[in-house]
Formats: structure tokens, sequence, C-alpha cells
């Protein structure tokens, strides 16, 4: 593997494209096809949000069992755990706008198979199993794409900012969606099949958003694999896996984008357990739960996006990880509503400026014609947190929700701490400069 290109500096100082970062957390939405990028990931995410509400909260309806909440995860996570590397190489491959598309109307009609069998008071846990096989498998296909899109639609200076915006976007939308849909599921003229219909909806929008953009083309220092039509072979669905092996700052941030994920995020899928069992609320109250750790995930990713060129990006990342642990721990304990919603905005802020950062910092160390496997390996934490819902949501039936997340709070507490300490130059891996860093690798594309 080349060695990699050192970060840049003009006369002595920082690129004046860090410093207008920090000036402009917007600067990406400047570029109009990124801007009609970003309106159909606030559709995308927005079904996205109420379509965990729906989901958690039909399956906790028809079982009454935390485990249920971590069965239909686990059926999402297998699928993506299965598909993810080969989901990386086709994002690499394909017409990245078509993959979009085509995997946004998938989920469209997942969601409206779900609205008509309740509507037809048919659903059984066993069809939201499925369902959750069958979107996971998608997703996996979708998420690699929309992050990967990214150079095509912003130039190479504004890529951390555009990657704060994303998720940015995904956290505006946990603030309106589980609101909008545990209003919708509260309301007896609408319910839970009404809550998938608009699922359904906002799917459809952010397909007809993305089949209008035009992209272009993806300029990268190495031979783009999309070019190659050979068919895919296990070498190539490996390839991801041996190009971050190969590189311990890659491995190192894949691994540390793991911990919060499969250790804090699954209090997501457990929230029915916490609404129910102990704060004793309804629907409603259960989507402001939700909404309370996007508005914090909101601040978060907008703090991140305002400095997203920040030289000291890896000790931030670590600061919002101590925080996110404190504040989960905090949650986990203190059963006083109005304090909980309080405290999930700090795991909200705290966890995804944490993730946000590690994200740009993995894209900025990864060369551009890589960036849809390493992306994929990446997200595969998506299928991991689904994975791990499941023992959590056991170990909540067996010893309460409180003390699980309490403990898990406190172990990633434990291992981000250990990080700090423990490895010193782990503080100079943020300051890589975004379009300058990028390197040129060998190997196979």
């Amino acid at each position: 593997m080349a060695k990699r290109t050192p970060p840049a500096k003009i006369d002595g100082k920082t690129s004046s494209a860090q410093s207008k970062s920090v000036r402009q957390p917007f600067a990406s939405l400047g570029v109009p096809t990124y801007r009609a990028f970003w309106v159909s990931l606030l559709a995308s995410y927005c079904a996205m949000q109420m379509n965990i509400v729906a989901r958690g909260y039909l399956a906790f309806t028809l079982t009454h069992s935390a485990v249920a909440l971590g069965e239909v995860s686990l059926a999402r996570g297998i699928s993506m755990l299965t598909l993810s590397p080969l989901a990386g190489v086709v994002a690499d491959r394909v017409d990245k706008r078509k993959l979009l598309v085509t995997t946004q109307a998938c989920l469209m009609l997942t969601a409206i198979v779900t609205a008509a069998l309740i509507h037809f008071h048919v659903i059984q846990f066993w069809h939201l199993l499925v369902v959750s096989l069958i979107e996971g498998g998608v997703f996996t296909f979708n998420a690699p794409t929309r992050q990967s899109v990214l150079p095509q639609l912003v130039p190479p200076e504004n890529l951390g900012n555009a990657i704060a915006l994303n998720a940015s976007t995904r956290n505006l939308t946990r603030i309106v969606g589980p609101s909008l849909a545990g209003i919708l599921i509260g309301l007896p003229t609408i319910g839970t099949s009404g809550s998938f219909d608009g699922v359904a909806i906002c799917y459809c929008l952010a397909s007809v958003l993305i089949f209008r953009l035009d992209l272009q083309p993806n300029e990268s220092p190495v031979a783009a694999p999309t070019t190659t039509r050979r068919p895919v072979g296990l070498q190539e669905m490996t390839s991801g896996f041996r190009y971050i092996l190969n590189d311990q700052r890659l491995l190192l941030l894949v691994v540390l984008g793991f911990v919060p994920v499969l250790l804090g995020n699954p209090y997501q899928a457990l929230l029915p357990v916490f609404q129910q069992r102990v704060l004793h609320i309804g629907p409603e109250g259960l989507g402001l739960l939700y909404a309370a750790a996007g508005v914090g995930g909101v601040l978060g990713t907008l703090l991140v996006a305002a400095i997203a060129d920040h030289p000291k990006k890896a000790i931030l990342q670590l600061g919002f990880g101590i925080f996110y642990a404190i504040g989960l721990v905090l949650f986990a304990l203190v059963h006083d509503f109005a304090a909980d919603l309080f405290f999930l905005g700090i795991v909200g802020l705290a966890g995804d400026g944490y993730s946000t950062l590690n994200s740009t910092m993995l894209m900025l160390n990864t060369d551009r014609a890589w960036y849809g496997r390493v992306m994929s390996i990446y997200m595969m934490n998506w299928s991991l947190m689904p994975l791990a819902t499941m023992p959590l949501g056991a170990l909540s039936d067996l010893i309460g929700a409180p003390s699980t997340e309490a403990g898990a709070g406190l172990i990633i507490l434990a291992i981000v701490a250990s990080v700090a300490i423990f490895y010193p130059n782990w503080r100079k891996l943020g300051e890589t400069n975004p379009g300058l860093g990028q390197a040129t690798v060998g190997g196979t594309a």
C-alpha cells in the first residue's frame, strides 16, 4: 500500500477551506445538486424514523416482550450483515442514482405491505420478522451508496461538511418522524396502519427527488471500479476488509465506530420498554422520547458541520464519547419523564457528534475509489446494532431495562477513556485535510 499524503498547510497555517468551513456550517447546501439530495434525505430519513417507532410499537403491542423487539431487529441485522460485502462492491460499480431510486422504491413497498396487513387485521408477529429481513437487505445497498455518492455532489473541500449535514438531516427527522408516528398511532381513525402509510409516502417522495438528480462523474486518483464489468467474486467482496486491515488508522476508526453502536444505540429499540414499564406514558410520550434524542442529535451534527475541518477532530470525538456514555447512564437511572427527555438530548448530541466525526475521519483517510466498500463495512454497525439489541432485550427482561442500559453506558465510558489514555497517537488522526489527504493505493479494485 502506498503512503498517504500528509495533511497540507499553506504558509504554516491551515487551509482557507478549513477556516471557511468553521464559519459556514451549511456551506454544502450552496451546491444545488447537494441541496436537492439533502431534501431527498429529509424524506427518506423521516420515513426511516417513523418506521422505527411504528415497528417497535407494533412488535411490543403484539407480544408484550422486550425480546420480541430484539428479534425484529435481529431479522433486519442478519440480512444487513450478510449482504454488506456485496453491497459495497455494487455501490462502487453501478450508477448510484439508479441504485438509490431502486432501494427507496423497495422500502416503500415494504411499508405498503405492512400497512395493508394491519388494515385487514391479519398482521402477525412473524410478518414483522419477514418484512424486517427484507428491509435490512434493501437498506444494506442504500446506506453505503448514499454516503459514497457525496464526492459526486460536493467539491473535496466540502466533503466533511456534507457528511455532517447528512447526519444532521437524520437527526432533524428524529425530531419530526417519531413525533409524527406517535401522533398517528394515537389517532383512532389512523392508527398504526396510517403510520406505515406515511412511511410509504415519504419513501415515494425521496425516490422522485433522487431520480431527478444529475450526478457528476466520480473523478478519482485510482482507476474507478465502477468501470469494471467482471462478475463479483469472493476476492472483490473481501477486498474492502483487506484494505482496512492494512491501515491501522482505518481499522481503529471502524472499531471505535462499532463501540457505541453495539452497546449504547440499542437504547432506541428499548424505548418502548421504558415507555410502558418505567415511565408509564402513552405512545405520544414515546414519540417525544425519540424526538428528544433527535433534537440533541441535530445540535451535535450541526456543531460538527461547523468544525468539520478542525485539526483536533480525534480529541473532540473522544470527548463526545465520554459525554454520550454519561448521558446514557443518567437516562437509565433517573426515572422522571422531563429529566429523561433532557438526558436523551445529551445522548443524542454527544452520540451523533461522536459518530459523525468518526465517519468524517474515516472518509478523509480513505481513497475515493474505495468509498463504497469501506463505508459498507463501516455501516455494518447498522446490522450489528440489531444483533446487539436481542441480548440486551433479553437482559432487560431479566434484570430490567434501566440496569441494562446503565451497565452499557459504563462499559462505553471505560472503552473511550482507555483509548484517550493509552493511545496518545490517536489525537493526530483528525489532522487529515479534506481533498488533500487522499492517497493512491494498490490492490484489487
